[in-house]
């Protein structure tokens, strides 16, 4: 029997544990990928109490898929699209009034989640640099937050948005060209660290 719980098992090979009917493989899928989720559905919903909803319907989701995934796959690519889908039946549900991208509060903020990414997302004060890639069109903040918070590659990038390389490469020009704009128009408070931060994703 496979000792679910060491770290060095993959996700692909817990989704076939699951596949061949381990509960206990499946939990420890939502542990790892749970605050995640939560956080890139965050960025579309704006609230903690739908985005803790809509991660509880992203692993229902892939639960009863679990049949239909691949493991030559990318677990993580696949577990993400599905949350992306999600999250845009929840927003046309909802209707256009609803805006996905408001600045959380600091109540509600889940960007401290212990993280690969922490470097990326710590959120120091008002002024970090994720701050304001969340004032940059839903598809602009989106590309970043997959290709340099997630670390997803292009090709996966463009997997979870549901278009092609060429149009992921676009978009995180455009992203790029605007966070550089956007910085610059900033005041001079602007400190270092916004900047540092920047040229990293650059």
């Amino acid at each position: 029997m496979i000792e679910v719980e060491s770290k060095s098992v993959s996700p692909e090979e817990l989704a076939v544990q699951c596949q061949r009917g381990s509960r206990d493989s499946f939990e420890l899928l939502v542990e790892r990928f749970g605050p995640r989720i939560f956080q890139f559905l965050f960025r579309y919903v704006g609230n903690s109490h739908d985005a803790e909803d809509l991660t509880q319907e992203t692993f229902v989701s892939a639960f009863r898929s679990l049949g239909r995934y691949d493991p030559t796959y990318s677990f993580s690519t696949w577990l993400f699209t599905i949350a992306k889908r999600t999250a845009q039946s929840h927003h046309r549900s909802r209707g256009p009034a609803r805006s996905p991208h408001r600045e959380p509060s600091s109540s509600e903020d889940p960007l401290d989640v212990d993280d690969p990414s922490a470097v990326l997302s710590r959120k120091d004060d008002r002024n970090s640099i994720w701050d304001e890639v969340r004032q940059l069109k839903p598809k602009l903040s989106e590309v970043l937050w997959l290709r340099y918070g997630e670390e997803f590659s292009v090709a996966e990038t463009a997997r979870i948005m549901g278009t092609n390389v060429i149009h992921v490469k676009v978009l995180l020009h455009r992203a790029r060209s605007a966070l550089a704009k956007k910085l610059r128009s900033c005041r001079d408070g602007v400190d270092g660290v916004r900047h540092e931060v920047y040229h990293e994703i650059k």
